[in-house]
């Protein structure tokens, strides 16, 4: 069965930041792959309308053109921090935000990449995207049809009283996790990255993208190995 990878980028990012990285998927995987063309100012919009009927649409649109393109049958759907959670969201056979997109019947595996799922974690985080796939689309619904990996990089512990980067993963980790004094990607806390149900990677020195660190999960075909082809898990 012909497959292809359709790439997900994470909130505020511009679609070709992940050109490379699908070239890398590309080499490291045998498949063709191609991102869905998001831009900063379609996530402000999601984001001031708390409403992500657009970048859904975005996502429907690339899976389609996707089929066309390669004669894909099914579709790994790669999603870095946020663009994990669009994907869960899209899987979804009821109608979100007045629209059924039912991607669960093209998708045969779903790769997240530092996403903030936050699920079951009691947290309190009221980001529009998270609040509505825990809400719409909780676990792993279709894991019957669809292998889920949730990956997460440890890459740095937030410390309030740490250097620079130290305090602002502190303050990320405890706005998504509760907790700023954990380990995480830089970003997102290690156990909020993790999804029930789903396979769970934890990546050693892996950073949340490569404003943090060239060695971020998309950054090299090294990388991309430890996450598309794993064999345990590197971390605990």
């Amino acid at each position: 069965m012909k497959q292809a990878i359709v790439v997900i980028g994470g909130y505020n990012s511009a679609w070709p930041q992940y050109l490379n990285m699908a070239r890398h998927l590309e080499d490291v995987s045998g498949l063709q792959a191609v991102g869905v063309p998001l831009m900063p100012w379609h996530w402000w919009a999601a984001n001031r309308k708390q409403e992500g009927g657009e970048l859904l649409q975005k996502l429907e649109e690339t899976v389609s053109w996707a089929q066309r393109r390669f004669g894909a049958l099914r579709l790994t759907l790669v999603g870095h921090s946020a663009g994990g959670l669009l994907a869960r969201l899209y899987l979804q056979e009821q109608p979100i935000w007045g629209h059924v997109y039912a991607g669960h019947e093209h998708v045969s595996r779903l790769i997240t990449l530092g996403s903030p799922h936050c699920q079951d974690r009691g947290t309190t985080t009221d980001w529009f995207l998270t609040d509505m796939a825990n809400t719409l689309a909780p676990g792993t619904p279709y894991a019957d049809r669809i292998h889920y990996s949730a990956v997460m990089g440890r890459y740095l512990r937030g410390r309030g009283d740490g250097d620079r980067r130290e305090q602002r993963a502190f303050r990320a980790y405890q706005f998504l996790g509760g907790e700023g004094a954990v380990w995480g990607d830089g970003i997102v806390p290690v156990a909020a990255g993790q999804l029930d149900g789903a396979e769970t990677l934890i990546l050693e020195g892996v950073a949340h993208s490569r404003k943090y660190d060239r060695n971020w999960y998309g950054g090299s075909r090294a990388v991309i190995r430890r996450w598309w082809l794993p064999r345990t898990v590197d971390a605990h």
